[in-house]
């Protein structure tokens, strides 16, 4: 097996009548290079093979030769397949046989959930994160009570994590994808920069025969419910439009072949809002009055009232990918994938200014080059390189600016005709209880991460019992920040909007400004391991070691007491200059490294029942984002106050998590089998703020960084039961009871009490994510034209902070349970087969009940839709001359997505 991405098939031949093993038996893969002889004990094993099902063939002179068929191939695992042979009488003749799939996967020894393209395409889903998350171990967005950023992603053996926050790179395309696993227990030495699991996609290769589909859909939100989703009580088709395909096969002779996919969808989003004010509208109160006044510049008067998305999204995607084989032994994978992505970040207060607020764009660039080389029937090494480029912006108005001024002043560059910012003094409510008459949103952002990868694994079938695989890996990142609030230029900083015309010419303030942080970093990488599997006939053993290093091409402050270098609190350093301050005022980060070992076994408790058990030391840097945010260690210059600001930690400790579990699988019938594991994970070292706040010089204040000081566990029970298909039937039940406690969520979260008036949390409270019961039950009937499939899920409620509480001793920090959730997705299809060409036509209901899960609430009642501020607030008899205090209390974003129609056609040759 190469880095994850490739299986084997093992077996013995023996004589059908004598029961004796056969040497020198061929067995090959036909179709492929891929093949080995029997040795003196009559076994064969064959590696590096890539995920799919196959015909495998046994032949050997004086023998009719058997051809067994159906035979699937999945990552890092080994498919057994034994022959038995009868000597050939007369002339030779071949036996097919047609394999069963076993129902247990002796050689998992931890939890690890397989998807088949076929079982995706099966399934009411439209991305690839939809099925992830129906695998056991998720539990409300979170793998076995982890935070964000602790999965690694790979696709096709690399791996594809965003390193700044954690993040997919690519998210691949559902039709792209031969296998995807997910490893949520104790995975192998091989993958690292991870605490939670591995998601691990191999994705399709041409094949001999030119293959392909073309496919459009679309679709709408579709509910009555004019408080929460306004504009959705028609159903119009266009809202949702979605146009896709794809074709492999051969590109030059049978050595050179290709797939290729490209993907558009323009999603309209179910949360609307009204166009009645423009961004250059002015609405305000008279001082001293209540009467609303509304100034119009330029003349072209207000908004047409017209119903604006307000978290719509645009998607352009394109995968392609090259297999050359040079020689047969000899292959080069080349993988190049394009991901554009448009999204609208939903705000309420933009409600009636739908168009005053910005768009995030997310441009990927992921280029995959393996050269697999095969020594001999039982070795082969695989050396990999690797680029991603992606590039994360956010803004409103793509607008030019000249070359800094001599204060580090970079002002626009006005186009006549442009659309341009206007006042921040327009971004005010102009009465209580009131949403945006006007206004737009003058931030800007903008960040880029770009990794090279070197990687080089060897795989070697050293005997029968023992495949052992070493590997090292050469990272390099270059991670770019910028972060913007546009300012005025000095002359319009102070405009009367009342009178003045709105619209200003912005400026981007110099890097010593509060307004701009900036940095470029360059960390690296380095990583190894060992590892050996050891497959005896009754008893399979995993075992590993790996070692990562890390330099974080970063600085920390020199004296804390001090930390802006622009602004020193300290005379002795106010009276230097820069660059005499610069000479002293870092010092560089060191750096961090650490050896993880890794175990995982299996043996069988009976012929359908089999034991697993893993245990591993689990090693990730903190997402970069902690490391190096505020990077100048900026702070707010409100004297004496406890809440400065808070800085990165360039100097951070790896997160470090121990992790182990032990299940069993078991085979009930032909076709249903049961998986039950339990798991412990003890996580410890993660990014947090509860250390003591540090002074700044002369007691003006204090201030926070990110230090290693959050810790949690984690302890779990899953259940899945699997019906394969049958009968036309397929069915799986995923039940997963886990508790998730630590000492915080989210690594700002103590700061964030500190500066609000509390005292951080002093013992483990229930995680954000601390969802005790968690069910996904999938069924599909499949016949010859047609099918129909389902997806039901429930969750018990996720905590939240009370504002009160009537008992003093129950703790307040998550102390309280949000109502639970319940969802059910439903998917149709029809074939019509006319020669080779198949129409699938389709329809897809997603929470087809149309239920309002309350996913957030108001933490004075517990619940989404209602809260004791709103009667407050009408007791005060406030004037509402923008909208209602109902209204402004009707948040969408408490609740989870309304219905979903989609229909489609396929058409798949």
């Amino acid at each position: 097996m190469v880095a994850g991405n490739t299986g084997k098939i093992s077996g013995k031949v023996i004589d059908a009548k004598t029961k004796e093993a056969l040497v020198g038996v061929n067995v090959i893969i036909p179709g492929t290079s891929l093949g080995a002889a029997t040795d003196i004990n009559g076994e064969y094993s064959i590696i590096n093979i890539p995920p799919n099902v196959y015909s495998l063939r046994a032949s050997i002179l004086g023998y009719d030769p058997v051809e067994m068929r159906e035979v699937h191939v999945s990552i890092d695992l080994t498919t057994k397949i034994d022959f038995q042979l009868n000597e050939t009488v007369v002339e030779q003749k071949e036996v097919i046989i047609t394999a069963e799939r076993p129902a247990i996967q002796k050689d998992l020894t931890s939890k690890t959930a397989i998807v088949s393209q076929e079982e995706i395409a099966a399934l009411p889903v439209t991305e690839v994160s939809q099925v992830l998350s129906l695998q056991a171990g998720f539990v409300a967005g979170s793998l076995r009570g982890g935070r964000s950023g602790e999965v690694a992603y790979w696709i096709d053996g690399v791996p594809v994590t965003d390193v700044y926050d954690g993040s997919q790179i690519v998210e691949v395309n559902k039709n792209s994808v031969q296998e995807l696993q997910l490893v949520s227990g104790a995975f192998n030495a091989e993958y690292g920069q991870a605490l939670d699991g591995v998601v691990n996609i191999a994705t399709k290769e041409g094949g001999a025969k030119y293959t392909g589909s073309l496919g459009i859909y679309g679709g709408q939100y579709y509910t009555n419910d004019p408080k929460y989703f306004p504009g959705l009580a028609r159903f119009t088709p266009a809202s949702i439009r979605n146009f896709e395909g794809n074709l492999g096969g051969p590109l030059i002779g049978d050595n050179v072949s290709f797939f290729g996919t490209g993907r558009y969808i323009n999603f309209g989003g179910d949360m609307y809002g009204f166009n009645r004010f423009n961004p250059w509208n002015v609405g305000y109160t008279v001082p001293g009055t209540n009467v609303f006044h509304l100034s119009l510049h330029p003349a072209d008067g207000l908004g047409d009232s017209s119903l604006v998305s307000m978290n719509g999204s645009e998607r352009a995607y394109g995968q392609g990918k090259i297999t050359w084989k040079i020689a047969p032994s000899l292959k080069l994978n080349t993988n190049f994938i394009y991901d554009y992505n448009k999204s609208k970040p939903y705000s309420q207060m933009y409600f009636y200014d739908p168009n005053g607020i910005g768009s995030n764009y997310s441009y990927s660039n992921t280029m995959i080059m393996q050269l697999t080389h095969t020594l001999n029937a039982s070795t082969f090494y695989t050396l990999g390189f690797s680029y991603f480029d992606k590039l994360y912006r956010y803004y409103l108005y793509d607008l030019q600016y000249g070359a800094p001024d001599s204060l580090g002043n970079q002002y626009e560059i006005v186009q006549p005709g442009t659309n341009r910012y206007v006042s921040p003094l327009l971004e005010q409510v102009p009465t209580a209880y009131s949403f945006f008459t006007g206004g737009t949103d003058n931030n800007t952002f903008r960040r880029r991460t770009i990794t090279k990868e070197l990687k080089l694994d060897l795989t070697s079938q050293v005997d029968q019992t023992n495949l052992v695989k070493i590997g090292a890996e050469f990272r390099r990142h270059h991670l770019m920040y910028d972060a913007v609030a546009l300012q005025p230029i000095p002359s319009e900083a102070n405009l009367d909007i009342t009178t003045s015309s709105p619209f200003i010419q912005t400026m981007i303030p110099p890097e010593s400004s509060p307004y701009h942080d900036h940095y470029d970093h360059a960390p690296t990488e380095f990583s190894s391991y060992i590892q050996d599997k050891i497959e005896f006939k009754n008893f399979i053993v995993n075992i590993g070691i790996r070692y990562d290093y890390f330099d974080p091409d970063g600085v920390i402050l020199a004296d804390e007491s001090d930390p802006s270098i622009y602004s020193p609190s300290n005379p002795v350093n106010a009276a230097q200059t820069f660059e005499q301050r610069l000479a002293h005022w870092y010092k560089k980060a060191s750096t961090k490294s650490q050896f993880s070992p890794r175990l995982g076994a299996s043996f069988p408790i009976t012929a359908e029942g089999v034991i697993h058990f893993s245990y591993g030391h689990f090693f990730q840097i903190p997402s970069f984002q902690f490391l190096y945010q505020n990077p100048d260690f900026k702070l707010s210059q409100t004297a004496g106050s406890n809440n400065l600001g808070i800085v990165g930690n360039s100097d951070l400790e790896p997160e470090e998590t121990v992790s182990g579990e032990i299940g069993i699988q078991q085979q009930l019938t032909e076709d249903i089998t049961f998986d039950l594991t339990t798991y412990m994970r003890d996580i410890r070292n993660l990014a947090g703020t509860r250390a003591a706040l540090i002074p700044v010089f002369g007691n003006t204040g204090s201030y926070s960084k990110f230090v290693n000081s959050d810790f949690g566990t984690v302890k779990g029970i899953v259940l899945t039961v699997t019906k394969r298909f049958s009968g036309g039937f397929s069915s799986t039940v995923d039940y997963t009871y886990q508790v998730a406690h630590g000492s915080a969520s989210d690594p700002s979260e103590s700061y964030n009490a500190v500066a609000g008036g509390n005292l951080p949390e002093v013992q483990l409270v229930p995680l954000n994510w601390d969802q005790r019961h968690t069910l996904n039950v999938t069924t599909a009937y499949n016949s010859k034209n047609w099918g129909i499939s389902f997806i039901g899920t429930y969750g018990s409620g996720t905590p939240y902070t009370p504002l009160l509480s009537t008992d003093i001793t129950t703790l307040l920090e998550n102390s309280q349970s949000k109502p639970s959730s319940f969802n059910l997705d439903m998917r149709m299809f029809y074939n019509v087969q006319v020669d080779a060409l198949r129409m699938v036509l389709f329809a897809r209901v997603f929470n087809i009940l149309d239920i309002r899960n309350e996913q957030n609430v108001f933490n004075d009642t517990g619940r989404a839709g209602f809260t004791s501020l709103e009667t407050q607030a009408l007791s005060l008899n406030p004037t509402q001359p923008v909208n209602s205090v109902d209204q402004f209390y009707a948040v969408p974003t408490n609740f989870s997505e309304p219905r979903r129609i989609e229909v489609g056609m396929n058409l798949e040759f």
